[in-house]
């Protein structure tokens, strides 16, 4: 849990920095990021200065960024972003959640699959948008 978190973007960015830097730790050179925050996704894939309430932890982001030999930040709906709503929820009552990076803990099974079905849908325009 982060401590003085003042907006929901705030929010959201912290969560990019720390996924970022998960990353850069377990050596990964090809990352690629899901978030359902359209205003996060736009901000990390541009290069204008940014003077925002969140600019210098936007500013670490992009730094980590330059580390990867592929990343790729892409925004998804939030139909197709339940695993982390999930998490955040979890993270939210003080649940410590003991995550392997090999397999998804079985709490997060379904839902990882009706992410995809999702996803899939609204690929396709199935889904309301």
């Amino acid at each position: 849990m982060i401590p003085h978190l003042s907006s929901a973007l705030h929010s959201e960015v912290e969560a990019c920095r720390a996924g970022l830097l998960l990353a850069l730790h377990q050596g990964w050179k090809e990352v690629e990021i899901e978030s359902d925050c359209s205003i996060l996704v736009a901000a990390m894939n541009s290069q204008a200065e940014d003077n925002s309430e969140v600019s210098r932890i936007l500013d670490d982001c992009r730094d980590y960024m330059q580390a990867f030999d592929y990343i790729r930040i892409r925004h998804v709906y939030r139909e197709a972003n339940s695993v982390a709503n999930r998490l955040a929820h979890f993270a939210s009552l003080d649940h410590v959640v003991d995550l392997s990076l090999v397999e998804a803990p079985d709490f997060l099974q379904n839902v990882l699959y009706e992410d995809i079905c999702n996803a899939t849908m609204h690929a396709r325009g199935i889904g309301k948008i």
